[in-house]
């Protein structure tokens, strides 16, 4: 198959990620943090970008479906976005300020959840709460992404204190 040729199957859309759980608390998160969000966009440009990309890909996927000769047959015939080769390649080269940006956020919430409650003087998460959040096996394995992530475990970070 050439660059210029087409599939001759329907290419298969991939499964979105984000489970009922997980969907709940974005939805949570997202009334919680509204009022927020538009200085957060103004003060923090590469916040926006998993937002372009999806952006992108959605344009692109709908392009995908209504060129191929399949659609045309179920459904008839239909306008093709244009293909918008430049947004793709721009899209391409943002991934990496996006995964930065998750890695650097990461890393921040990561440390917030082991900094001292205001309340109790405890850390905010034990690393069993924060394994569950992050979907690791283990609180050790969490452990280990936070040095990744943090840097070395002080007493309070390791549960020395008798905080797990």
């Amino acid at each position: 198959m050439t660059t210029t040729d087409k599939p001759t199957r329907a290419p298969r859309p991939v499964p979105y990620v984000m489970d009922e759980d997980q969907a709940e608390l974005l939805a949570r998160l997202a009334e919680d943090y509204a009022a927020a969000l538009p200085e957060i966009q103004a003060r923090t440009p590469q916040a926006s970008v998993s937002v372009l990309l999806h952006a992108v890909h959605a344009d692109q996927a709908c392009r995908m479906f209504v060129s191929h000769p399949y659609w045309e047959n179920a459904v008839g015939e239909t306008e093709v976005p244009e293909d918008r080769a430049d947004d793709v390649a721009a899209a391409l080269a943002l991934l990496q300020v996006a995964r930065a940006d998750l890695e650097g956020l990461e890393g921040s919430l990561l440390l917030a959840a082991r900094t001292a409650s205001t309340r109790t003087g405890k850390p905010l998460l034990t690393f069993k709460k924060i394994a569950a959040a992050l979907g690791v096996e283990s609180e050790k394995a969490a452990q280990g992404r936070y040095r990744r992530k943090v840097g070395n475990l002080n007493g309070t970070d390791s549960g020395l204190d008798g905080t797990p």
